[in-house]
């Protein structure tokens, strides 16, 4: 399993690395590589993210279907709120670390679908996938509005107070607002399938977007790093691939809880940092090369750390 899982792994970074070239040909395409890129974090962020917030809610959220599925959403919630506060422990510890928020952010936020959907087929048979599957929407259905709250706050330390509190009130938040709402009253029946699959075709380009990007990003930053610019994304990729997975296996080897709670507790602390970091990380030289060094580093780091907690899981429970 752990070499199964290793070369998944490689192939989904190399997946990402490679659209994050064509990213680059995108973006350098432009005459003006800062417009080209505003457009995308515009485009994705304002129409194509709320869009595939509001129709996954909308068609795929049914929480009669599985008992207590109110616990995996609030574990995402948790499992970011831990991994803040981890962070923000060691900064207040390390006055060396320039890019507080973003750096926090890094540690604090994974990439909790695209990698797990990737390594669910090497774990689950074709009895347990479904499950899986269900699973990890209703983990993740609340990753974006803890995300796109707290990160974003994280990110906006030189913003005033009030700019920071209207920062979170934007699309994606109110798109999960406005999908809960349908979800939870059955107003989502009555929609019509001639405007909810326009929707659901427009959201689903946010992933490819996202994806180019935040490879554009990535390669127009990493070669104008310096040698200094490399400490916090290391000291970033120590903390988000050993310590904070290892604390995670702790605590399910202590606490053992039900198998898909473990699981999630420990898949979730080892997935590399968001990408969708890049896509709030305010337009400053220094901060966006520490978050594509923390991108890349996390990610070429999961390759080896992902199968080996991964396998500490299934010595647990299998």
């Amino acid at each position: 399993m752990f070499l199964k899982l290793m070369l998944v792994s490689f192939h989904g970074i190399m997946e990402v690395l490679a659209l994050g070239t064509l990213g680059y040909l995108v973006i350098a395409g432009f005459r003006s590589g800062t417009n080209s890129m505003e457009f995308l974090t515009r485009l994705i962020m304002r129409f194509t993210l709320p869009a595939l917030v509001f129709y996954n809610l909308v068609t795929r959220f049914n929480p009669g279907e599985i008992e207590f599925w109110w616990a995996f959403p609030l574990l995402a919630v948790a499992g970011n709120m831990a991994g803040a506060l981890f962070a923000w422990g060691y900064v207040a510890l390390d006055r060396s670390v320039r890019n507080r928020g973003e750096f926090t952010a890094l540690v604090a936020f994974q990439n909790g679908i695209f990698l797990p959907l990737a390594i669910a087929p090497v774990l689950f048979g074709p009895d347990r996938l479904p499950t899986f599957m269900n699973l990890i929407f209703l983990y993740n259905f609340l990753s974006v509005p803890t995300f796109f709250t707290l990160a974003v706050w994280l990110v906006s330390t030189q913003k005033s107070f009030r700019e920071r509190i209207m920062g979170v009130i934007n699309p994606p938040n109110i798109a999960t607002v406005l999908g809960l709402v349908f979800a939870l009253t059955g107003w989502g029946g009555y929609l019509p399938e001639w405007l909810m699959r326009p929707i659901g075709s427009f959201g689903s380009i946010t992933t490819p977007l996202s994806t180019i990007f935040v490879g554009g990003v990535i390669i127009t930053n990493l070669p104008k790093a310096r040698a200094g610019d490399w400490s916090e994304p290391v000291k970033i990729t120590l903390l988000k691939c050993l310590a904070f997975p290892a604390l995670g296996a702790l605590l399910v080897w202590l606490t053992h809880p039900p198998e898909w709670i473990a699981l999630f507790i420990i898949m979730q602390a080892v997935m590399p940092s968001a990408i969708m970091i890049a896509l709030i990380t305010p337009p400053d030289a220094s901060r966006q090369r520490t978050v594509a060094a923390g991108i890349v580093l996390t990610a070429l780091a999961s390759i080896v750390t992902v199968p080996f907690f991964m396998g500490i899981f299934g010595a647990l429970y299998w």
